[in-house]
């Protein structure tokens, strides 16, 4: 695999579900420029997304553990943000950018969802990072059977996956940026 150029930006969101429809409720960007690395951990106005907060998506994601509005005291403390100044800022941070993730479209059109309901439309590169595709390639050009699921297969490459529910994706280095990292070595 070959390095990409520019800034990458690597990607994690926390939503309220899977369905189409999704809003994000946490937002997590690290990116890393000839100048440095930087991060950007917020949270969205719980008022500004429709939906039942006991929802299966939010139990899934430790909404009621992690989101600011949700607990009793503060934890890890993002900023929270109303969506369109969330949404202006992740335009801001993602512009002219190389998005890389773990399963990308899912958090690209999610946001790309959330810009749009503010007049924007999303400025980073056209070439998303999807770091599972890459992941299979390279096992499969070791000889070797790609594993079905993501953990199986980060650890196929020598990548320990994020346990579940985690407190939050920027404590520690977050799992696309690490598969990344491993990625462009092997």
């Amino acid at each position: 695999m070959s390095r990409v150029t520019g800034p990458l930006i690597f990607i994690d969101t926390e939503t309220t579900g899977l369905h189409k429809a999704r809003r994000p409720w946490e937002i997590a960007l690290i990116k890393r420029s000839d100048t440095g690395q930087t991060r950007l951990l917020l949270c969205v106005d719980v008022r500004d997304w429709i939906g039942g907060r006991r929802s299966e998506g939010l139990r899934i994601s430790g909404f009621h553990r992690r989101h600011p509005q949700a607990r009793d005291r503060p934890l890890l403390i993002p900023r929270v943000y109303r969506a369109g100044d969330a949404a202006g800022l992740v335009h801001q941070w993602t512009a002219g950018a190389t998005i890389v993730g773990v399963v990308t479209r899912f958090d690209t059109e999610c946001l790309a969802d959330m810009f749009a309901r503010h007049g924007m439309k999303p400025a980073w590169k056209d070439d998303l990072v999807d770091v599972v595709p890459l992941a299979i390639a390279a096992v499969s050009a070791a000889g070797r059977e790609p594993a079905s699921d993501v953990a199986s297969l980060s650890r196929q490459c020598g990548v320990k996956p994020r346990p579940p529910l985690s407190v939050t994706p920027l404590l520690g280095r977050p799992l696309a940026m690490r598969w990344y990292d491993r990625l462009v070595q092997m």
